[in-house]
């Protein structure tokens, strides 16, 4: 797959981490402000409709304090 969707409270970092890992050359927050929860759903969500890689994990947090992101071009390894 060449995109990637995420989520995380520090969507900036996790960018990076994928962009470095995986080559991507696109980036962008989806959504931010969510908990856990409304979170979790949207990334489903967004990787089913774009086709694109995602993976379950992360400690929960409470509050609304996650973003989705999604990353794609470049070189997926």
């Amino acid at each position: 797959m060449g995109c990637r969707v995420g989520m995380s409270t520090t969507p900036d970092e996790r960018i990076e981490y994928w962009k470095q890992k995986e080559g991507h050359t696109g980036s962008r927050v989806l959504a931010s402000d969510l908990t856990y929860d409304e979170a979790q759903q949207r990334e489903d969500e967004e990787a089913a409709a774009r086709d694109c890689e995602s993976s379950k994990g992360g400690p929960r947090k409470p509050g609304r304090v996650w973003s989705v992101y999604h990353l794609w071009g470049g070189i997926v390894s």
